[in-house]
């Protein structure tokens, strides 16, 4: 087993030399933990960043939502798309933009943000279905992964070699993460969402994704992103069923004819790798 090449400790002091998340990005997260807030004076500060306002449109009026008509302002996309859905595009689009990476960055970060992106829209289907709070559901999935950009940021030499590792050696990150580091990337991803105060729900799928039955308390929330990085990993039928019951996630009593009925359909899985694009 290779020794640990750095302290986790010694990674998360790196965590605050991350560019910040712009002040109005900030509020938006805090907008969750509030059913008080002011969402026409939320709206107003966001269509006051154009290039905020720029990306969200972009994605809004894509093939994905496939809206009868272009829509041309924030509090349009509001209207029509819901608060819920225009506050995840704004944070997806903040956050890509904050986590640009170095030029010579191996990571490929399109094919990161794709399967974010699918992941986002099998676990707003599957929360709609399985009766979870859908209001978390899309932004849970698409900040699921996000250690492994932290990781790219923070110690992008180490990093590569993990990835190196893991295509040669087609062993799960996971176990290489552990025994290059000692620990794993989803640790760290749930430290930067706390530390960026996103509601306990999220940092508990950041934390528990890959192991929900590592969980101290059941949160529906981590099982539906698991089934969705499941599904997006090409894990379907009984095989799928069969490693929900080895977790805290078969107390939810999922079945495949369950999962089958609301499965989003090839194409818009397209559109939202397409999303990837626009962000």
């Amino acid at each position: 087993m290779m020794s640990p090449t750095i302290d986790k400790q010694e990674l998360f002091s790196k965590l605050h030399q991350l560019p910040s998340l712009p002040l109005i990005v900030q509020e938006v997260i805090a907008s969750f933990n509030d059913a008080d807030m002011d969402t026409t004076s939320l709206t107003k500060k966001i269509a006051q960043d154009q290039g905020l306002s720029a990306k969200v449109l972009r994605v809004a009026n894509s093939p994905f939502y496939g809206l009868p008509r272009k829509v041309g302002s924030i509090q349009e996309a509001i209207t029509i798309l819901g608060f819920d859905c225009v506050r995840s595009l704004v944070l997806s689009a903040s956050v890509a933009k904050t986590f640009a990476g170095a030029p010579n960055s191996t990571f490929d970060r399109l094919a990161y943000w794709q399967r974010c992106f699918r992941v986002a829209t099998y676990s707003k289907a599957l929360a709609s279905c399985l009766r979870v709070d859908q209001k978390m559901a899309f932004t849970a999935g698409m900040f699921y992964d996000i250690g492994l950009l932290v990781l790219d940021l923070c110690i992008p030499e180490q990093f590569a070699a993990l990835l190196q590792q893991q295509a040669t050696s087609n062993l799960p990150l996971i176990e290489i993460e552990q025994a290059g580091l000692g620990f794993g990337h989803a640790e760290i991803g749930a430290e930067i969402i706390r530390r960026w105060n996103f509601p306990l729900e999220i940092e508990q799928v950041t934390r528990y994704w890959q192991q929900p039955e590592l969980q101290t308390t059941f949160v529906p929330l981590v099982c539906v992103v698991h089934v969705a990085a499941l599904l997006e990993n090409g894990v379907n039928g009984d095989e799928l069923v069969a490693k929900l019951g080895a977790t805290w996630c078969g107390r939810m009593q999922i079945t495949w004819e369950r999962i089958e009925a609301c499965l989003p359909p090839p194409e818009q899985l397209d559109a939202a790798s397409s999303l990837a694009k626009s962000s």
